[in-house]
Formats: C-alpha cells, structure tokens, sequence
C-alpha cells in the first residue's frame, strides 16, 4: 500500500489522467498472450504504437537434470531485454497503439513511480497469481515465472489487476475497452480512497470497525503478516486488524478488555489460525475466549477457521469447518479470507 505521504502526488496524477481521459484520445491498449502453441492474431499495428512484456510463466520446474539443463540453455539463448525469456509457455505483452503513445507511456511511467520495490513485487505477483488462478492445478513441480521492472509494466500490471474483475483475460489478444488513460484513472481513483487520513484510528479507536480481524500466535508472525499485507492490498489499510499497524493504539492499561472488543464486536470477520502455539499462548487464549462467546451466540459466519498444525485446541471439535492452510501461500491464504468476506456482504 502507498504511504499517506505520496497522497498529494496521486492528487496530481488523478487531475492529470483526469485531463487527458477528457478528451477522448485516439490511444488503444490491447493483451497479447503468445504460446508455444499459438500467437495473436496476425494484424496490423497503427502508428505510432509501443508493445512492452508484462510477465512471463514458463511452466513447472521439477528439479529432474532434464528440467535444469533445459532451463539453463533457454537462459544462454535469451534476449532478456528485448525478448525475455526463451521456452516460456505464456508471455503477455501489452501494446499500446495511437498518437498520444509517447505521452501516456511518460505519465504511466511516473505513476509506476509512486510504488517502491516491494510494492512493485507485491504487483508483479498479482499479475502472475491473476493468470495461473485459471490454470488446472498441479503437482508437477514448482511453478517458474518473471516479471518486468519496467515503471511502464508495473503500473500496466497493476491497472490490469484492478480491471482484471470486469474484462477479459487469457484470451490470444484482449483489447480493453476503455482508453488506457481512463483505465488508470480509475486505479488512482482507488489508490485515492484507500489513502484517506485515518481520522478515527487516533480518536476513536475503541469503537472502530474492521472487515476482518486476525487472531494468531507470535510464532506464526512472518506468515500472518504476508497474508496481512495481501488483505490490506485488497481492502485498505483500515479494514483489516493486525496487531503490528497498531502499535500505539495498543500501548495502554487494561488491553486485553480492548482486544476482546475488537474479536467479539468490532470485526465483520476474525480470522484464527489455529496451531499449537496458538494453544499455548496466554493472549491468544483471552481472545479464543471471546471467539468461543461469538460461536456460542450462533454467529458463525464471523468466524473463520485455519489449521496451520494438526494440534489439538480445546473448545474445537472435528465438526467445525476449517481450512488447512498447511501447504497454502500467504497469497492463496488471504484470496480465501476475501472469498468469504465478499460472500458474508452478499
């Protein structure tokens, strides 16, 4: 997520998309998904025009020496800079057609700009997770992909994953519908809310109100606080209690009264995951009590159950649903928990 510091940066960008979205230019942005099967369909291009790899998947790597030396001469044989990698069985590249080319591409690079190196990782994931999320699953081996760096490809990847709900995706070449400065206009328009000043985080606090909660023991910390950073990507920063964002708030008498608060009435949804760590920890057993009272008063689309270990909790029976999350990636993990949120708004 954006620091509230580059706010008036986005300002900017949104006035400036904004301008240029309003006079209906001549500028196209179309996907183009090549195989080892198939290209696009063969047209021309209008000029001027820009085409720009996004990401690459290049399959499952088993680990076998065939699998290695395949890879590794794939790598010798590739122009990474104009090309990228050899032997990958889905490139996508976005092209980019029409007079306003040059001057969109500038702009886009600038809004790539606002995001650092994490984030930028965080939307080159999205892109890669976005596509192999309508792949069969399999259990051939590690699945291997790569991304551009490119400011241009990371701010495309990340208007494409905010438009990836209402277009279509996979298809050999996707044009989009709307102007590619609309389109981004859009994303800053979201970048925007999720910003805003947290008035009531420092005034009241007490009463305020999560999308979701997060119930875990320090232990498992790394992997809560991946899937944390996910939730907050995809619900704002304010919609989603984890107990590190909240340092200060959380440095006073009497705080286990507070934390119980937030699990029984202030969360739409608490998330526990569940361990023996989670067993044996004293906070976490103050706030399995007041989940205990939510499950005991029938609210039971509140609670969200994920086994991180097959240890024994008591109060938890084999007829409670849970998910085991076992072999999941904080990515997968937090998809599930979002699943479920829309589901409960339904």
């Amino acid at each position: 997520m954006l620091s509230p510091g580059k706010r008036p940066e986005l300002i900017r960008l949104q006035k400036a998309f904004e301008e240029e979205a309003g006079k209906f230019p001549d500028l196209s942005l179309s996907i183009l998904y090549f195989s080892q099967e198939a290209i696009p369909v063969d047209r021309r291009f209008r000029k001027p025009n820009h085409q720009v790899m996004l990401w690459q998947y290049y399959g499952q790597f088993d680990g076998s020496d065939e699998s290695a030396k395949r890879m590794f001469e794939n790598m010798q044989a590739s122009n990474f800079a104009m090309a990228g990698l050899r032997g990958c069985q889905f490139s996508c590249y976005a092209l980019l057609e029409g007079e306003p080319t040059s001057h969109f591409i500038r702009m886009a690079q600038r809004a790539g700009n606002l995001f650092s190196d994490k984030e930028c990782e965080r939307i080159n994931l999205h892109a890669i997770e976005d596509f192999t999320s309508n792949l069969p699953p399999s259990s051939e081996g590690k699945p291997i992909s790569c991304s551009n760096s490119n400011r241009l490809a990371i701010w495309l990847n990340h208007v494409l994953h905010h438009l990836g709900r209402t277009h279509p995706r996979y298809l050999m070449e996707a044009k989009i519908d709307i102007d590619p400065y609309a389109a981004s206009l859009l994303a800053l328009d979201a970048m925007l809310a999720k910003t805003k000043p947290d008035v009531a985080k420092s005034t009241a606090f007490e009463t305020k109100r999560f999308k979701v909660a997060l119930s875990f023991p320090g232990e498992r910390r790394p992997f809560v606080c991946a899937v944390a950073d996910h939730l907050k990507s995809e619900l704002g920063n304010d919609s989603v209690f984890y107990d590190n964002d909240y340092v200060a708030e959380l440095a006073r008498p009497n705080l286990d009264v507070l934390l119980q608060r937030i699990y029984h009435d202030n969360s739409d949804l608490v998330v526990v995951f569940l361990c023996g760590d989670y067993n044996a920890k004293e906070w976490c057993g103050l706030e399995w009590r007041a989940i205990r009272d939510i499950i005991k008063q029938r609210r039971d689309a509140t609670v969200m159950l994920l086994r991180l270990d097959q240890a024994e909790v008591p109060g938890l029976f084999s007829i409670d649903g849970h998910i085991d999350v076992t072999t999941w990636s904080p990515a997968q993990t937090a998809e599930a928990i979002v699943k479920r949120i829309r589901s409960n708004d339904a």
